[in-house]
């Protein structure tokens, strides 16, 4: 199938959360700014967003105490530069969100501020009381449309296309027909891969493929081993598992045993406000010492404070018949957040000229081995700003090596197309890997089950040669590609650090400090998606760039 060329723009971003909708906004008076969306504008996961933005914004905070926390909640694993940057620009975005019309939730003119697990301070800025990542969505999509940048809805993007420039351009899917649009300058905003596991708390939509199209277009990704899980999530008796915000155990919920019994003390100091990681285990254990449920506890916050301040989650559980004001929440662990990425520099650059990355499926460094609560929006936010300051510099759409790689691409697509038979078993393999990352690459790791994951997904590695043009195909190759680069990763890393634990090494390893596992792919004659050329080694792999 012949692709309709729809010529060129100055910057497509792929993506329309927080991170795509504030990189844009900062670009459109740069040039022509296209922002291209998997479903509607409003899909994603900054929606689900309940917890806030965290910054230090007044006398007894300081972005030095907010660095320190972040660091600490990842495991003295982050980038301290780039987390320095975050954490001093924090105040200048929440700065700029109030002058844009942003409501932050507030009694007699003071900001109510919250506080979230690690955190030192009360410092999460809230809005709707746990709806900050739909508001805030509905404030980016109105200035975005104000400066008339254009939208494409419901469009898959498939395909990076590069030339001697670097990237310049994509490939997307929509209604039927494929699409080719060439740019200046690309930015991935398009999410993690929560759904790679069969419970998360993420978007279905949230499948991995930016991550997986720059890994075939040559940027590095790092960190694959560290995938956070939510602690506290409802499993409601239908539909998905719904995640009940950290500002709740910020605002004094209790975790409890079946018998009451507050039990989070026990595994950390800080009880219910540890870290997600130490906690997530914890709510494990406990359910596997006494085989019986663990709850969450909000009924002594009383029920007027509870429907104020948390609204979202009231009406959520309600809806499932479980009046919280009266009734403690069960809850269990979920499938969250990619710690990892794509690598980028301060700026979002990748390995891949032209081509930038930021939000949840970039790795800047700021999370090290387990993200700090509200950390996520703040850095799309903060990155999102910096991205789009570096593209603008790009303004020289290349009109050589582009059209060259065009032609190629053409020829490669239609050269490729499936063979039949193979879209059924492309179909098939997306519950088989969700189940098996879900019991192997999950909250507790050991050698045989990764040993077991690695072989199994080697097995599918065939499926990656095919060609789709059904949306739900290629997200299955996105996955499957993906969760075989974080089977291995978790393997190598024979080691307990942060979110990434494993029964048989429970201790952290001191030699690995520093120490990133990393993937790029290695360049061969023929076809875009090989299997995985990795030898499994450590690297001090800072944030690069080109």
């Amino acid at each position: 199938m012949n692709p309709e060329d729809l010529g060129r723009t100055d910057f497509i971003i792929i993506g329309s959360g927080i991170a795509g909708l504030y990189t844009a906004l900062h670009l459109a008076d740069a040039g022509r700014v296209t922002v291209i969306s998997k479903l509607d504008l409003c899909a994603g996961n900054t929606r689900f967003a309940q917890g806030g933005v965290a910054a230090a914004f007044y006398e007894n905070d300081s972005p030095e105490l907010h660095l320190e926390d972040t660091w600490r909640a990842g495991g003295a694993f982050g980038d301290r530069a780039a987390i320095g940057v975050m954490v001093r620009e924090a105040p200048e975005v929440i700065a700029d969100l109030i002058k844009r019309g942003v409501k932050f939730d507030s009694r007699n003119g003071a900001v109510l501020l919250s506080r979230e697990g690690f955190h030192s301070r009360n410092r999460i800025w809230h809005i709707g009381g746990d709806a900050t990542g739909k508001e805030l969505l509905k404030v980016l999509l109105r200035d975005s449309k104000k400066k008339k940048i254009h939208f494409y809805e419901n469009s898959f993007v498939e395909h990076l296309l590069t030339g001697e420039s670097g990237c310049c351009g994509v490939s997307f899917i929509k209604g039927g027909k494929r699409f080719l649009l060439q740019a200046g300058a690309v930015i991935l905003a398009s999410g993690g891969c929560s759904q790679i596991y069969c419970y998360s708390t993420g978007a279905n939509e949230s499948t991995g493929d930016g991550l997986a199209m720059a890994y075939r277009a040559g940027a590095v990704l790092r960190d694959l081993e560290f995938f956070q899980f939510h602690p506290t999530v409802f499993f409601p008796p239908r539909g998905d598992p719904f995640l009940i915000t950290e500002a709740v155990r910020g605002e004094g919920a209790y975790l409890v045993n079946h018998d009451g019994e507050r039990f989070a003390e026990k595994y950390h100091p800080l009880g219910e406000l540890g870290p997600r990681d130490v906690l997530a285990r914890a709510i494990l254990m406990e359910r596997e010492r006494t085989r019986l449920p663990v709850y969450l506890d909000l009924r002594h916050l009383g029920a007027a404070f509870i429907r104020e301040r948390f609204p979202t989650v009231y009406h959520r559980c309600l809806e499932w018949g479980l009046d919280i004001t009266r009734e403690r929440i069960p809850v269990s662990p979920a499938a969250h957040y990619l710690i990892g990425g794509i690598v980028t520099d301060l700026e979002g650059r990748t390995a891949v000229r032209n081509l930038f990355a930021v939000g949840e499926v970039a790795s800047t460094g700021v999370h090290g081995a387990n993200r700090l609560a509200s950390n996520s929006l703040l850095e799309g936010l903060v990155f999102g700003r910096r991205v789009a300051c570096a593209a603008a510099a790009i303004r020289t759409i290349d009109r050589g090596g582009g059209r060259i790689k065009v032609k190629e691409y053409l020829a490669e697509r239609n050269r490729s197309e499936t063979a039949a038979g193979n879209d059924s078993a492309c179909r098939a393999v997306r519950p088989l890997l969700q189940k098996l990352l879900w019991e192997k690459v999950g909250l507790l790791r050991s050698s045989f089950g990764l040993e077991e994951a690695v072989a199994r997904f080697e097995q599918w590695l065939p499926l990656l040669n095919c060609r789709f043009m059904e949306r739900e195909l290629c997200e299955n190759q996105n996955m499957l590609l993906i969760g075989l680069m974080m089977a291995r990763a978790a393997a190598a890393r024979r080691e307990s650090r942060g979110c990434h634990f494993r029964d048989d090494f429970p201790e952290s390893d001191p030699r690995l400090q520093g120490r990133h596992l990393v993937f790029k792919k290695q360049l061969q004659e023929t076809g875009d998606m090989p299997g995985l050329d990795w030898d499994g080694i450590f690297h001090d792999y800072r944030n690069g760039g080109e």
